[in-house]
């Protein structure tokens, strides 16, 4: 079929790496990305630390006199974009720019900018507004500074779905690909880390706290007590498997599948879960499996709903299904799924699978074969990628190397 989704290029800016090369190093030496927070105050919370880009130079990837116009998110969203095209050996030109397009997740964009600009309105009216700063506001800056630095002319959209949101970019994406809007699509997520989200996060008491075994992003330990934030921007380059083989690129792998549904109550959780894997996988339950890349990100209901989940969609093959969250290392953002569908294409590439790091204790109510501490070589064909949200929404991505 010509309108199957293969994925040709990926980028990378995250805590751990900038770029595949560094990215995979950390992933497979199980390197943490967090560490104490330097770039703001943090004296209103226990929580210190967070998984935020060292060594991100912008001037690396935009033009000097553009940089000081762009919010942080954005300048994360085209770095990321222009290696994943650079990955795919792919140049825009005008013969093709209407056919290329841009679909990104994000779940507050540049809300530093936001808060600067509607900050200044507050306590200056709009006598001393920043107008540089207005563009920056919108949740769709980040997928249009990438378009317009590109020179994109095709599909442009921004989503947002809780800690789904780069899960239904990349869906939506590939929905475009199959209903022929477009040769080729720059999809993701990018997320930016500013103190006003860090004192939302903690003011609710989400955020993990040192209970005597260190403030860690520690998914399906018994004492996890809270997620650990981070930042930055994973992109895929997905095309048209026809429009790929006539340009001679090479193929990672293909998204075999996806499903993203709500859960209309509390009781039904694990019923959500469990339909959005069987819809993923095409009521295939004798699809073969090799790893379930894990959404724990160390919430101590969220874990163990995962699990569950899992165990109910596959009751007899879960004992021997490796799972891992690379979480662990990253920290967690609402478009996380950006740089851990990033991690998948690695993971499927090399033959490994990244391991969960911080596990100490034992949790019954997490008892799947997780891959802890150390990485497994492991020969892989299918990934299986879950995303979980507390709002009630379950998104699956089966990834594959072959199209079955």
């Amino acid at each position: 079929m010509s309108d199957r989704v293969c994925i040709t290029g990926i980028g990378v800016v995250s805590s751990i790496g900038i770029g595949k090369e560094e990215f995979l190093s950390s992933l497979k030496a199980g390197r943490s990305g967090i560490q104490e927070i330097k770039a703001f105050d943090t004296h209103f919370s226990r929580s210190k630390q967070a998984g935020m880009v060292q060594n991100f130079h912008p001037k690396d990837f935009i033009p000097a006199g553009k940089i000081r116009r762009l919010d942080r998110a954005s300048q994360f969203a085209i770095a990321a974009s222009k290696l994943a095209l650079a990955d795919a050996r792919l140049s825009i030109t005008k013969e093709n720019s209407s056919r290329i397009g841009v679909v990104l997740g994000s779940g507050f964009c540049g809300l530093s900018s936001s808060e600067a600009f509607h900050r200044s309105q507050v306590l200056k009216d709009y006598f001393d507004l920043n107008p540089m700063l207005f563009p920056n506001t919108v949740p769709n800056a980040a997928s249009s500074h990438v378009s317009i630095e590109l020179g994109i002319q095709g599909v442009n959209c921004t989503l947002v779905q809780s800690f789904c949101t780069a899960e239904a970019a990349i869906l939506f994406a590939c929905d475009q690909i199959q209903l022929g809007r477009a040769d080729l699509i720059l999809t993701g997520g990018v997320d930016e880390l500013s103190e006003f989200l860090f004192r939302g996060f903690s003011d609710l008491h989400l955020l993990a706290t040192d209970e005597g075994y260190g403030e860690k992003s520690r998914p399906y330990d018994r004492m996890r007590n809270g997620l650990v934030l981070g930042e930055g921007s994973g992109v895929l380059v997905i095309e048209n498997e026809a429009h790929a083989r006539s340009r001679g690129a090479k193929i990672y792998g293909y998204i075999l599948g996806y499903s993203l549904v709500g859960g209309p109550s509390e009781d039904s959780r694990r019923e959500g879960i469990e339909r959005s894997i069987h819809l993923t996988l095409r009521g295939g339950k004798d699809i073969p499996i090799d790893y379930i890349s894990g959404a724990g990100n160390s919430s101590k209901n969220l874990d163990a709903l995962e699990a569950r989940g899992i165990k109910q969609a596959f009751p007899f093959q879960y004992p021997q299904l490796p799972v891992s969250s690379v979480k662990s290392m990253l920290g967690d953002a609402i478009a996380l799924g950006g740089m851990r569908m990033v991690a998948n294409v690695l993971s499927l590439e090399f033959g490994f699978i990244p391991p969960t790091i911080n596990h100490t204790f034992s949790d019954p109510d997490c008892d799947l074969r997780y891959i802890f501490h150390q990485p497994l070589d492991q020969d892989l064909q299918t990934i299986l990628h879950m995303g979980i949200s507390p709002q009630e929404c379950y998104a699956t991505i089966l990834l594959g190397r072959s199209w079955n």
